[in-house]
């Protein structure tokens, strides 16, 4: 069950996704996340008790003895909440997009600053949310928090694909838009860590990652609330790794999104285009 919910999530993110960017999805979009945030009330009411959610960071390191270099998951801490409580933020959140796409109607999203931008935060609140209210670990991590950026970062894309009047300037946005939508979980991040409030954010305790120049830990052992652990644990993760990461995808897509908006009624002048290239 907690398989089918994490599913469920990630297809009402995408579909929020493609709802926002193209009007004759707008109906279906609110469908799924209307279907989704009522099957998530429904199994979290059947639970009973307390729900305790151990939270854990991933990163590129040694696990255990081991010779080879795997994703280990560090444990950041521990959370305890009603047996319900962890539907509470996915069902506000899908009320509250709902209620957007209801009032954008037929109308197209204009600016890449702002829907896009608000549908990555609103999707990281939900994921802190509930990881403080304990959801099920399938639900939150390890990769949890990738399944509402890109969506959002593909919302992105194509309002700035059509809105953009140059390449250049898509280029630019989404790039831009990409570092902006994640700046907050960096922020969170710092936080957390220097407060010591757990979540998959809060990296204070993990020290034995591996330099990615390297390929071998870092000696000296990186300190505890060191610059150099706040760089490769935060900011290089956040603001430069995974920006880049989503910018090769992301851009492909802005490209050919681009060249239909420009071109598309022209098929001679795209093909040439694309030759071109």
């Amino acid at each position: 069950m907690d398989l089918l919910i994490s599913l469920s999530h990630v297809l009402a993110y995408v579909m929020l996704a493609l709802a926002l960017a193209f009007p004759r999805f707008r109906r279906s979009g609110v469908a799924v996340l209307a279907v989704v945030a009522i099957l998530t009330a429904g199994v979290a009411a059947t639970g009973e008790g307390e729900r305790t959610l151990e939270t854990v960071h991933t990163f590129a390191g040694f696990e255990g003895s081991a010779m080879e270099i795997s994703m280990v998951s560090f444990p950041t801490g521990t959370f305890t909440a009603g047996a319900s409580a962890w539907a509470v933020p996915f069902f506000a959140f899908a009320a509250f997009w709902i209620a957007v796409l209801l009032l954008l109607k037929d109308r197209d999203v204009q600016s890449p600053w702002v829907v896009p931008m608000l549908f990555a935060w609103t999707g990281l609140t939900v994921w802190l949310g509930e990881q403080y209210l304990a959801a099920p670990s399938m639900l939150v991590q390890p990769i949890g928090i990738d399944r509402f950026l890109w969506p959002a970062g593909l919302l992105l894309c194509m309002v700035a694909s059509k809105q953009c009047k140059s390449l250049i300037a898509v280029f630019v946005t989404i790039s831009a838009g990409i570092m902006i939508a994640r700046l907050p979980a960096a922020l969170f991040s710092k936080y957390a860590s220097s407060m010591a409030i757990g979540t998959s954010l809060d990296i204070h305790t993990i020290r034995d990652i591996v330099n990615p120049m390297t390929r071998m830990q870092f000696d000296p052992r990186l300190e505890i609330g060191s610059a150099e652990q706040e760089f490769w644990l935060i900011w290089l993760e956040h603001i430069i790794f995974y920006p880049a990461v989503y910018l090769m995808s992301l851009f492909g897509i802005g490209f050919g999104t681009y060249m239909w908006h420009k071109h598309g009624d022209k098929p001679e002048v795209l093909a040439s285009s694309v030759t071109a290239k």
